[in-house]
């Protein structure tokens, strides 16, 4: 299903019939061992599942406590200096809801709905600054994201919200690895808007990157690269068959291009206009 058929109607619990108030309270380790599968539960805590071999399905992230720029979950380990472990092993949520309407905008505007690396499918994500923020990714495991429907972030003061956002992923060691956006809708409306999709080298360098059939909108720019902070872009960064609100700063941008970072492959990118075949409205030319 591609993205600009998402609705808060068929993602997360509520396309399987299930809501977070339906749900027995989880009342397992918040940080629960490798080899742990979480279904069907209300979990009330932050999660931290930086142990890896993790899987969290049809189940509620709903914490009534969470410190100021905490992400609701995270697969990054303990950190000394400026360094942070990896999870060695894969996670996936599937099938879920991310609710962070237990908490004050104050509280949840400068956090994600999920940081670190995974697998997440299907799950809807709301009441957070914001959403999916591939981060402290390491060299060896994919981070993919397919049939999400972000929406409905919050801010606060001058915080910068993100519907999602890739800082780092370095393939030098592993080629074959893969970080990947394909079929969500992304919602970044919160008023502190940097964009439904914001794509930066803040952490390390990135590569084999694909953004397809997703539905972008909101504020700022729907989607940015952006390089610097002496950190590059590979090879092998791809958008192909995405849609576009259009609104806020535009589609789209590239900073630096004249230093030959941008996308190596553009094509079947437009406006979305439910009123046209596919929702292909004006096409959008490279930038």
């Amino acid at each position: 299903m591609p993205g600009w058929e998402l609705t808060a109607a068929n993602t997360g619990l509520k396309a399987i019939g299930l809501s977070c108030d339906s749900l027995p309270v989880y009342m397992g380790s918040s940080k629960p061992a490798a080899g742990t599968t979480i279904s069907g539960k209300l979990i009330e805590t932050q999660l931290d599942l930086s142990a890896g071999d993790i899987l969290v399905e049809r189940s509620c992230i709903r914490p009534k406590k969470l410190g100021i720029t905490q992400p609701l979950v995270t697969t990054t380990g303990e950190c000394t200096g400026s360094s942070c472990a990896v999870t060695p092993g894969k996670v996936t949520i599937r099938d879920s809801d991310f609710d962070g309407s237990k908490l004050s905008a104050k509280t949840i505007a400068g956090s994600c709905a999920f940081l670190g690396v995974g697998i997440l499918q299907r799950n809807r994500m709301h009441g957070m600054g914001s959403g999916i923020c591939f981060y402290n990714t390491g060299k060896r495991l994919d981070a993919i994201a397919e049939g999400n429907y972000i929406h409905q972030l919050r801010s606060d003061g001058e915080s910068h919200n993100d519907g999602a956002t890739i800082r780092d992923f370095v393939t030098t060691s592993t080629p074959d690895r893969r970080a990947v956006f394909r079929g969500n809708r992304i919602d970044c409306s919160s008023g502190n808007d940097t964009g439904a999709l914001f794509i930066q080298t803040l952490g390390a360098d990135i590569d084999q990157v694909t953004i397809e059939q997703n539905l972008l909108e909101g504020g700022g720019y729907q989607l940015g690269l952006e390089a610097g902070f002496g950190h590059v872009y590979g090879k092998h960064m791809r958008a192909v068959n995405n849609r576009f609100s259009g609104t806020g700063w535009g589609a789209r941008y590239v900073e630096r291009k004249s230093l030959s970072y941008g996308w190596s492959e553009w094509q079947d990118n437009y406006i979305n206009d439910p009123a046209k075949t596919d929702n292909k409205g004006r096409a959008i030319t490279a930038p």
